[in-house]
């Protein structure tokens, strides 16, 4: 039967090396065992991420989930001819700006159809192998299945490690643009909060005062969309300092501004039943994702150590949004 193993650091643990640490709070499991889990993707930090690095020092209050199938294995995602859009690659790396709708890897009820899927079949199977027994070869991070824009994947296991190691210190720079209801307030700022998953539905996350995970969002209003007859809207660039499991679609809504379309942190159909604008709630019930969208990202090549920095455009539903309201 399979298991899962959700775990905490404690204090006097910290400093321990995560595969010896995993070992001593599971029963039975020895460290070669937990060193073959942890290459094969079993083992996830706090923000569901594939944790690569089997030295890794814990410190006290770090998550960890361990999943042991029952025969220690699950079939690795397949090839599949799907179009990429792809703003860079070379023998370690590729960057792609991922679609609305395209889900990152395999999961609960999703066996194809993922970018790891359209991945592999680009790079001619040539992926990191890490997590690769669990349908995850070649990520490093994550973008929500309705989010689109820049992403990074790894081809080779040393450039997997290195990318991890900057994800983890949190030196990768992520931009995003975010359509949102209402205008923020201030207009800039910086959402200092913790998050950890809803008690209620393990499926979201929450605004935690005590435990969780620190999360720092900082923001700028970038244009306000306003006029009779329904609640103004904002265009808003968010930068993390951290990235935690749907930071930016729970923080904005934290604040009174979720973003648009989100039907788990934003009750789009409550709010468009209060535009008396028909135009204006034509085009608002015609959203069919959260309006978000990953526009920049920027990291070190995990070989060659060269600063990079990678740009997508805003995708054409966003910019019909926009556009709208700039009369165009």
């Amino acid at each position: 039967m399979e298991k899962t193993f959700n775990l905490v650091v404690d204090e006097g643990e910290k400093g321990l090396r995560l595969d010896k640490w995993l070992a001593s709070k599971i029963e039975g499991c020895s460290r070669v065992k937990i060193q073959r889990l942890i290459k094969s993707g079993f083992v996830l930090d706090a923000n569901d991420e594939v944790v690569a690095d089997q030295k890794l020092a814990v410190n006290v209050g770090d998550e960890y989930s361990v999943r042991i199938p029952e025969d220690e294995a699950v079939s690795s995602a397949k090839p599949e001819n799907i179009p990429l859009d792809i703003l860079y690659e070379d023998d370690d790396i590729i960057v792609v700006n991922k679609p609305a709708g395209m889900v990152v890897h395999q999961g609960a009820g999703v066996s194809s159809g993922t970018l790891v899927n359209a991945l592999l079949y680009h790079c001619n199977g040539h992926l990191s192998s890490i997590g690769a027994e669990a349908g995850r070869q070649g990520i490093v991070h994550r973008l929500d299945k309705d989010t689109s824009g820049a992403m990074l994947a790894c081809k080779t296991d040393v450039a997997h490690l290195e990318m991890y190691k900057q994800f983890a210190n949190h030196s990768v720079k992520r931009e995003y643009y975010a359509l949102l209801w209402g205008i923020p307030n201030p207009v800039s700022g910086r959402i200092e909060k913790n998050i950890a998953r809803n008690p209620h539905s393990r499926q979201e996350m929450t605004v935690v005062v005590d435990g969780g995970k620190p999360a720092i969002t900082n923001y700028e209003t970038l244009t306000v969309f306003s006029g009779s007859k329904f609640k103004p809207l904002a265009l808003v660039k968010c930068v993390l300092e951290t990235g935690r499991t749907h930071q930016i679609r729970v923080h904005m809504a934290s604040i009174g501004t979720p973003i648009l379309g989100d039907v788990v942190y934003g009750n789009p159909s409550r709010h468009i039943t209060q535009v008396e604008n028909e135009d204006v709630r034509s085009l608002l019930m015609g959203i069919s994702r959260q309006m978000l969208h990953s526009k920049n990202i920027e990291f070190i090549h995990p070989i060659t150590k060269e600063k990079m920095k990678f740009e997508t455009k805003l995708p054409e539903d966003m910019q019909k949004v926009i556009n709208f309201f700039k009369g165009e």
